[in-house]
């Protein structure tokens, strides 16, 4: 077992793992290990690498379960490192996008603890969305890190709700459309609206995120207005936001809505106490790179109420994410 003052260095070293990953996803070296073993040499020769560097990086990365060492310099591929193959869906692009430019941001962490505010304005010079508007690769690769850590948990949060008693659905922010149209799959009765920022709605039209029949395609600033309807879910989105735009958006939909509305945000909550969640983690990467927040069931009550809604239940999904329902106040 190891004592204390291990246990904080081992943490303060979490950063060598994150960029280590990050290397050998850029480098393909998953790819080349998917159907065989191979010797360190061969691997570096096939990503024109220095193959003594090569190797003391893939041997981080084998006791954190990513590949194993089966004799010397020669690795095999495990359970762990195979999600980081290009064929699979999962975090690999994640994995690239995180330990870019979020990852420098995260160096000014402090700034954010000092200030509130997020450090990725200050390393970048402009917020995180509005960065990601301006360097299209950049954003293209948000998107897919997003549908990456989405993976299940639309069809999870289509399956925990009942629509029956609805005719409209609005996807606030909905981006590609996989919530929408795993909704509009199971809910035939239902028409279809998705609102996003032009790029989104774009890529929807063109299927990107499946079939979206009865679908009205709206451009538009959900900080702004949003559409008619008489359920809105809004997945992954009020996370990004200080509480003063998470309640503009909030009281943008309570705006729209009839009186018997409601609203859906599907979130991940963060449990109370010292429990261990990877949502805290996420939380404080929101500090420092959008200026966002994951929020506890406490936290979320409170931010319907400033929007004139009120909180009606929270329904557990087989994800992990959950559906919070509120109501006109």
């Amino acid at each position: 077992m190891i004592n204390p003052s291990q246990q904080v260095m081992r943490l303060g070293f979490g950063f060598a793992v994150s960029q280590a990953l990050r290397v050998i996803v850029e480098l393909g070296i998953p790819d080349l290990l998917s159907s065989a073993e191979q010797s360190v040499e061969d691997l570096a020769a096939a990503t024109k690498t220095d193959a003594e560097s090569l190797y003391r990086v893939m041997r981080l990365l084998a006791p954190e379960g990513v590949f194993t060492e089966i004799r010397p310099r020669h690795f095999a591929l495990t359970d762990v490192g195979a999600v980081l193959r290009s064929d699979r869906p999962g975090p690999r692009d994640f994995i690239r996008m995180i330990n870019s430019e979020a990852y420098l941001a995260f160096e000014q962490l402090i700034h954010s603890v000092r200030t509130g505010k997020p450090a990725f304005d200050k390393v970048f010079g402009s917020p995180r969305f509005d960065w990601l508007s301006a360097h299209p690769e950049q954003a293209a690769l948000f998107q897919r890190a997003m549908v990456a850590l989405g993976q299940g948990s639309n069809e999870a949060v289509a399956a925990a709700y009942d629509f029956g008693p609805y005719r409209r659905v609005v996807d606030v922010g909905g981006g590609h459309g996989q919530l929408l149209s795993a909704i509009l799959a199971r809910n035939p009765h239902l028409s279809g609206v998705l609102l996003d920022l032009a790029s989104g709605v774009a890529a929807a039209r063109a299927g990107a995120g499946g079939d979206l029949p009865r679908t009205d395609f709206v451009a538009g600033d959900f900080f702004d207005s949003v559409p008619v309807g008489d359920v809105y879910v809004i997945k992954k989105v009020i996370h990004d936001w200080d509480d003063e735009r998470a309640g503009l958006i909030l009281r943008r939909c309570r705006e729209a809505m009839p009186a018997h509305g409601r609203v859906l945000v599907a979130e991940t909550l963060v449990p109370a106490g010292d429990e261990p969640a990877q949502i805290k983690s996420i939380d404080v990467v929101m500090l420092a790179v959008t200026g966002g927040r994951e929020r506890t069931e406490a936290q979320f009550a409170s931010l319907f109420e400033g929007a004139g809604l009120k909180l009606e239940r929270v329904i557990d999904t087989r994800a992990p994410i959950s559906i919070i329902e509120a109501s006109p106040a």
